[in-house]
C-alpha cells in the first residue's frame, strides 16, 4: 500500500472516530479561495527523517468537527476547544501514518501541533495535497518532506 493510500484510510478512520463524519478523498484540488478563513494545523516529523503533516481546512469545518467531538452547540465552541480538538486530530493522524509507514521496529519523533490561520504560500519543498471532503466542505492534507515521497 502507498503512502497516499495509508493516509486517506488514516484521515478517514480518525474523523469519522473523533468527528462522527464521513469523509471523502476528492481526485482533484479546488483552487484556493482567498475569502474562506482556513485554519492550518501542522506537526513536524524529527526522525527518521525531516517532513511536515499539515491539515487545512475551513474555520467552519473545524467548529463542526468540535462541536461533534464535544457534543457541544456552536455558540459553546471557543477558540481553545477548536485548537485543542485540531491539536488532537494531526496529532493521531501523524502518528498513525507514521507507525503505518514505518517498519515495525522504526521509531520515529513527532513535534508539537502548531495551529494558526492559513495563508497561501508558494514553496519549493517536496509536498504531496490530497483533498478531502466532510459534510460536502473540503480539506486537505499535505504532507511535506522527501521521506513521505519514497516511503513503501
Amino acid at each position: 500500500m502507498n503512502v497516499e493510500q495509508i493516509l486517506v484510510d488514516v484521515i478517514s478512520e480518525t474523523v469519522e472516530t473523533m468527528a462522527f463524519m464521513e469523509v471523502l478523498k476528492k481526485d482533484t484540488i479546488t483552487p484556493y479561495d482567498e475569502h474562506l478563513e482556513r485554519l492550518r494545523v501542522e506537526i513536524l516529523v524529527n526522525a527518521p527523517f525531516p517532513g511536515e503533516i499539515r491539515l487545512v481546512l475551513p474555520k467552519s469545518l473545524a467548529v463542526l468537527f468540535s462541536q461533534n467531538m464535544y457534543s457541544l452547540d456552536e455558540q459553546d465552541v471557543t477558540i481553545e476547544t477548536v485548537e485543542d480538538v485540531l491539536g488532537e486530530i494531526v496529532n493521531i493522524i501523524a502518528g498513525r501514518l507514521m507507525a503505518d509507514i514505518l517498519p515495525e521496529d522504526q521509531t520515529f519523533q513527532l513535534g508539537l501541533p502548531l495551529i494558526g490561520p492559513d495563508a497561501f504560500l508558494e514553496t519549493e519543498a517536496s509536498s504531496h495535497a490530497i483533498e478531502f471532503y466532510a459534510e460536502e466542505t473540503p480539506f486537505w492534507v499535505v504532507l511535506f518532506g522527501e521521506g513521505f515521497q519514497s516511503s513503501p
